[in-house]
């Protein structure tokens, strides 16, 4: 097992740890600890991404998703 999620990057310790186990943390993982949708993981990081600046203007978070999950494991093409 890795120490930090395939999918998003976040550290695979205390309430991140999906019950299931495996490479992906409690938010990219369903209950069968099966990675979820690129979709779904894709909207998840656009709303962790505009919480971090909220009314940030100008910004296209669904492209910095695109481009943080392409370094992601789960997601390099």
């Amino acid at each position: 097992m890795s120490q930090f999620c395939q999918s998003c990057g976040m550290p695979l310790q205390g309430p991140n740890v999906h019950p299931k186990g495996g490479d992906f943390c409690g938010w990219c993982a369903d209950e069968n600890g099966i990675l979820k949708s690129r979709e779904e993981i894709r909207q998840g990081l656009v709303q962790w991404l505009s919480g971090i600046k909220p009314g940030e203007q100008g910004v296209d978070y669904l492209k910095r998703a695109d481009s943080y999950m392409a370094a992601m494991p789960a997601w390099a093409d």
